[in-house]
């Protein structure tokens, strides 16, 4: 009987989704010397990364309460991935059966491989929730997944999505985001600056030839080649501990929009696809803020989180 049935599974690095995850979300994330490598041996960082994840969890904390309890992004992923399903049946009269898999919490990879190794698929497309590709993100999830499937791989024809920051219906949503921001600065285009924020990522990773920076200059200019504004700009922001990190930080490059009378700033949080604790904390609470209180006529572009335009998007990352 000819199968009629697709799967598309999808990683993130997760989130704590309680107060009390914080802390081996934390743990989980600080020991992966793949991402974050204090040059000082696996068993010693074990005992750093058990000291920072117990200090960090404290201070956070407060932060998760205010975000209901936990982070929102595994709510707002499986509520894009039921919209995915339900467009793709409509478009493809193909049933689409989704997963998700995260590398330093629940639901992990290692866990949910299993749903796409025992079925039967026509096409299986395997993707993260990261737009540029960076080994650190992408690349862990990618390591984890092949490690899980190497004994008993899926059946089925197999897409592997690496990166996607130059899809064009992606960025379209973007680019509608950013116009829709300067309504709330009652301004025009081009009278604002934009300030693409990323997350930031220890720059020993750039030193090893990690192409996310290229990724991301790349997309950019994309969307200012196709929204023209006054002027823009990129930062980094979300480090963590001494080491050197990518530059210049968000709160830096706000500091010098300051400085120089800049009018008005559209935020756009290029590396991020939904809302969580770098957006509505760090961003908005934090930067946004910090910056209206010296001045800035400045306001944060929405998350794309699960809406229709960016439902679409998936779906043509994953067919084209």
């Amino acid at each position: 009987m000819a199968v009629n049935k697709d799967f598309l599974y999808v990683m993130y690095m997760g989130g704590p989704d309680s107060i009390q995850a914080i802390e081996p979300f934390l743990y989980n994330l600080f020991t992966d010397r793949d991402i974050i490598d204090f040059g000082i041996g696996k068993f010693p960082q074990k005992i750093v990364a058990k000291i920072i994840s117990k200090v960090r969890s404290k201070k956070v904390a407060p932060q998760y309460e205010r975000l209901g309890g936990g982070s929102p992004q595994l709510p707002i992923l499986k509520s894009l991935l039921g919209k995915v399903s339900d467009l793709y049946l409509k478009r493809y009269d193909t049933e689409l059966e989704t997963a998700i898999g995260m590398c330093y919490y629940h639901p992990f990879i290692k866990d949910t491989v299993k749903f796409l190794q025992n079925g039967n698929y026509n096409n299986i497309f395997v993707m993260t929730m990261y737009p540029q590709y960076s080994y650190t993100t992408s690349g862990a999830c990618f390591s984890r997944f092949f490690n899980e499937i190497k004994i008993n791989p899926p059946k089925g024809s197999f897409k592997v999505i690496p990166y996607w920051y130059s899809n064009e219906s992606y960025n379209s949503a973007i680019a509608n985001r950013i116009s829709a921001a300067t309504h709330k600065l009652n301004a025009e285009i081009s009278d604002c600056h934009i300030l693409f924020s990323a997350h930031s990522l220890p720059y020993y990773t750039l030193e090893k030839g990690d192409p996310y920076t290229i990724h991301l200059k790349e997309q950019v200019n994309l969307l200012v080649d196709r929204l023209k504004p006054k002027s823009f700009s990129i930062s980094f922001q979300s480090k963590a501990g001494r080491m050197r990190w990518l530059e210049p930080s968000t709160k830096d490059e706000i500091d010098r929009l300051i400085r120089d009378n800049y009018r008005n700033v559209i935020v756009c949080p290029i590396s991020f696809v939904s809302d969580h604790i770098e957006t509505i904390i760090e961003i908005d609470e934090e930067y946004i803020d910090y910056a209206r209180k010296h001045g800035l006529n400045i306001v944060r572009s929405d998350s794309l989180n699960d809406s229709e335009d960016f439902v679409m998007s998936i779906i043509d990352i994953m067919v084209n």
